[in-house]
């Protein structure tokens, strides 16, 4: 099965910051870890450290990346074991349901050195403030980006004879569900909901094909912005919801109402938009066979692409702020210390394989 899978528990969307932290892991989990600290605090060097060690133990580790930083971590999921660390500061906030009996805080702001800390004050105040009004602007440009895509949306729409695409859909769900059922392993929820792509400040990041590996029966869904995609994969879901089934949902990065990926963990089968699926062995769904592109409006498509770009520019913006942040903080912290909560963290951890 899958060793390194990797998603995002958030995204910067058409609808501003979009939490979908409460996927990470199930009621049924054995132990969630629940950082507390500062930015530049260690807290993802912890997690990724932690996660080394787990797959150096044959773990299926799961690596949550935070889409305003991809190459940092939001958490890391040790599958087999069901045990979590994850970061709970703000904008991500978490706190502990069952405080000392499955959760519980680890606080790295212990390790602040607060003398030299206040010295950065009127700088760190400046940049949390600044850092607010670069995502303000980013979700605004996103914001306007959807207006036009739903216009692109209701224009292709036009041109789709549906009439033989739904007899196309039911032969392919027909086909989809036919597949042999296996025994579920690994599965953390009924069904969960993430992301596999996000706009971040360093552009748009895609994981989708870690999600692709070591699956048997991969479906790509091919088609224009409004002929149909999403609905189907709503329909695939309804589906699994009366059979019981296993399932994680991967939406739509930008706009987060529309599903792009379904995995069905009891028929081992995804189908997914998302253009990396080509990159694996597939069968195509190919719903632009029933839409005439003649219909397409290319200078919708291109002040689309536009607004995204500018939205992604302000974000850009919120990680310089960001970084000011971890400049200020990072020469205060006593880093040994944090070290120390790593070790301490992982031996208890070792401790739940002999449950």
């Amino acid at each position: 099965m899958h060793k390194i899978r990797r998603m995002f528990p958030g995204g910067n969307t058409s609808e501003g910051f979009f939490p979908l932290q409460t996927n990470i892991i199930g009621e049924d989990r054995n132990f969630l870890y629940i950082l507390k600290g500062m930015p530049g605090g260690g807290k993802s060097s912890l997690m990724k450290e932690i996660a080394k060690r787990a797959l150096k133990k044959d773990y299926t580790v799961e690596y949550h990346h935070c889409p305003s930083d991809p190459t940092s971590i939001d958490a890391v999921v040790i599958v087999e074991l069901k045990i979590v660390i994850v970061d709970g500061t703000p904008p991500h906030s978490m706190d502990p349901t069952y405080p000392g009996i499955t959760e519980k805080i680890v606080d790295l702001s212990k390790y602040i050195d607060e003398e030299k800390i206040k010295i950065h004050k009127e700088k760190i105040v400046r940049a949390k403030k600044n850092n607010s009004r670069s995502y303000k602007r980013a979700f605004n440009y996103f914001k306007a980006a959807k207006y036009i895509y739903k216009e692109i949306e209701m224009n292709n729409r036009r041109f789709i004879d549906y009439e033989e695409l739904r007899v196309y859909e039911e032969d392919i769900i027909q086909e989809i569900f036919l597949k042999k059922e296996v025994e579920v392993s690994n599965s953390l929820f009924k069904i969960r909901n993430l992301f596999s792509t996000a706009y971040t400040p360093e552009g748009f990041f895609d994981y989708t094909d870690s999600l692709l590996e070591n699956i048997e029966n991969r479906y790509f869904l091919n088609g224009e912005i409004g002929v149909g995609k999403s609905e189907f994969l709503e329909r695939i879901v309804e589906i699994c919801k009366w059979k019981d089934y296993d399932i994680e949902i991967y939406y739509d990065s930008f706009m987060p109402e529309k599903i792009e990926s379904v995995f069905i963990w009891d028929i081992d089968t995804i189908i997914s938009s998302n253009t990396k699926t080509k990159g694996f062995k597939h069968e195509t769904i190919d719903f632009n066979r029933f839409f005439n592109p003649v219909s397409i409006n290319e200078a919708d498509y291109e002040i689309f692409g536009e607004l995204k770009d500018k939205g992604i520019e302000g974000l850009k913006g919120a990680k310089k702020n960001h970084f000011i942040l971890e400049e200020s903080y990072q020469p205060t912290i006593n880093f040994k210390g944090i070290d120390k909560e790593r070790e301490k963290i992982w031996e208890e951890i070792l401790e739940f394989e002999q449950l």
